[in-house]
């Protein structure tokens, strides 16, 4: 799916009903700095290094290769994605063609009934799995992608990604059921990648075409995509975090990703306004050590961040002594929680940015989602701490904080709009769970 297919048009339906662009009453910061200095003064005393053990691990879950999906300019071959993936500095690329009612012949966009659930679904499995060394993992997955009828669809059907867990035992030979239009609907395409084994994503959920969103018939999804590439972060992402928020709040299990969405693969940062570069944005992805299995789990956990920057936005709690205490996807003592640490970088923009430390309480969200329908869901989220950022390059701030049990934080680095149309320097963290 190319990400801003129609966008303009898009944008004008969504963007002028039940208008949302200013955020649902969320609270003023009871902990602002507004400063023009890229570093705060360390809170007093040393901090404790994480005391566990991995690290960052960048890469791309939303890639399209040539000869699997039949709109990718030819020249996007795996080979050439390896290329410039690590050109861009990336450890890991899953590849994400669509289920290929269509896509099994690649040399037309017409849909022939006689290709329909027919596969290859993992057209790629042997190729990618040679591609894989000791410095960079490739990985096939798939996008399902069930549509309704019409030659232009009106209605949500959702595109999902499946990212095959275990590589040992996943059967690449299989091939799902998305068609005939119209008779199948997330919940059993869901339902097809779990019994699969695959790792499931709600990709690009709100748009930017109806049918791409997700029709929320089912939630038991992994993760959802927060940013989905393009010229940069517009309001169809700004409405998917606000659904992964919800669902923090309502107690659910979520991991946030990212993913580019390429289509071309010789496209150049910041690419334009159909064609994402590979890359943009980055998930990272924090793993106990270089290996398929520890990226599954790091994801499992929800030890993400999302960034357009180079570099992940890094959130850690620490006690009074400075001991460490969690980083997102854990768990951490409210009581002991007395202050955090930010780090990241500031690039690719040159505008200001604002960092925020949110917290979201629990039942804070305004579930407006229903089946078949493109509502997107409103989190009343407090803002613990807010600085203003107007230089390019690292920063890192250290903040005192009275943490509450039960509520969730996650950091955000932002335009000065809540809804914005294509926009970069933007990174956000999962979010660390108190108790």
């Amino acid at each position: 799916m190319l990400r801003k297919m129609c966008l303009i048009a898009v944008f004008a339906l969504i963007g002028c009903s039940d208008d949302k662009g200013s955020n649902n009453a969320n609270s003023t910061p009871n902990n602002t700095n507004n400063t023009n200095d890229m570093q705060v003064d360390l809170a007093d005393g040393e901090l404790q290094a994480r005391t566990r053990e991995g690290s960052w691990l960048g890469g791309d879950f939303h890639v399209h290769a040539t000869g699997a999906s039949n709109d990718t300019g030819g020249d996007s071959t795996p080979e050439r994605i390896k290329e410039v993936a690590i050109e861009r500095g990336l450890d890991f690329v899953v590849l994400t063609d669509h289920s290929n009612s269509t896509g099994s012949d690649v040399t037309t966009t017409d849909e022939d009934p006689d290709l329909f659930n027919m596969g290859p679904e993992f057209p790629f499995w042997q190729r990618v799995a040679m591609l894989t060394d000791e410095t960079f993992l490739m990985i096939d997955g798939n996008e399902m992608s069930p549509v309704e009828e019409g030659e232009v669809p009106t209605q949500p059907t959702g595109h999902i990604g499946c990212y095959p867990r275990d590589l040992e035992t996943f059967d690449p030979n299989i091939s799902f059921t998305d068609r005939p239009r119209g008779t199948v609907d997330s919940a059993n395409i869901v339902g097809q990648a779990r019994d699969a084994g695959c790792f499931v994503t709600l990709n690009h959920p709100f748009g930017p075409a109806p049918w791409v969103a997700f029709d929320w018939t089912t939630y038991d999804y992994d993760a959802i995509e927060i940013y989905n590439g393009s010229l940069g972060w517009d309001t169809f992402d700004y409405q998917a975090m606000q659904a992964y928020l919800c669902d923090v709040s309502l107690g659910r299990d979520v991991t946030a990703l990212g993913g580019s969405d390429n289509h071309r693969v010789n496209i150049e940062p910041p690419g334009d306004l159909s064609n994402p570069p590979l890359g943009w944005p980055t998930i990272y992805v924090f793993a106990s050590d270089f290996s398929w299995p520890s990226i599954i789990e790091g994801m499992d956990n929800g030890m993400t961040s999302v960034s357009d920057t180079g570099a992940p936005l890094e959130l850690d709690f620490f006690g009074a002594d400075g001991t460490w205490l969690g980083m997102p996807g854990d768990e951490v003592d409210a009581a002991q929680t007395t202050q955090f640490r930010l780090r990241g970088t500031l690039a690719n923009t040159d505008k200001d940015r604002v960092l925020w430390v949110l917290e979201v309480a629990p039942d804070s969200c305004d579930d407006k989602r229903e089946v078949g329908r493109i509502f997107y869901p409103e989190v009343a989220w407090n803002v613990v701490f807010e600085t203003t950022l107007d230089e390019q390059g690292e920063f890192e701030f250290v903040e005192e904080f009275e943490a509450k049990p039960g509520h969730a934080y996650i950091a955000w680095l932002r335009p000065e709009r809540d809804t914005v149309s294509l926009e970069n320097g933007i990174a956000f963290t999962g979010v660390i769970r108190t108790r």
